[in-house]
């Protein structure tokens, strides 16, 4: 699925396809440390999620509803502070200042133990 049509349907249907996205990572998203253990094609699949979870919320504002407390969207920004702190720990890095943006290229950074400018 083209990157597109997975910002469409995240923003036509967002909690349903996160719950599909990140459900067979639940464990991975409790904590940086469980997260680095994955395979880097399972945690590719979580920063292509949280990327497109930061472009919906930059186009449409949509992202967590405190008040809905039946079918909440995990929090963008938190989504994706969780994924830089897990690619710095599983990079070896003792620390990473995200300098925000496109998150793909933020981690190819990480994962190549480079620093933002």
């Amino acid at each position: 699925m083209t990157l597109e049509k997975e910002i469409a349907l995240a923003t036509e249907h967002p909690r349903g396809t996160e719950l599909r996205r990140l459900g067979p990572y639940r464990e991975a998203l409790r904590s940086a440390e469980a997260y680095v253990p994955l395979a880097e094609a399972d945690r590719d699949a979580i920063v292509r999620w949280a990327e497109v979870r930061r472009i919906v919320k930059e186009r449409s504002g949509l992202d967590n509803d405190p008040a809905n407390l039946a079918d909440p969207l995990l929090p963008a920004d938190r989504l994706r502070a969780h994924v830089v702190a897990g690619e710095t720990l599983a990079a070896g890095l003792p620390s990473f200042e995200d300098p925000g943006g496109d998150l793909f290229e933020v981690v190819e950074k990480i994962r190549h133990g480079l620093r933002p400018p």
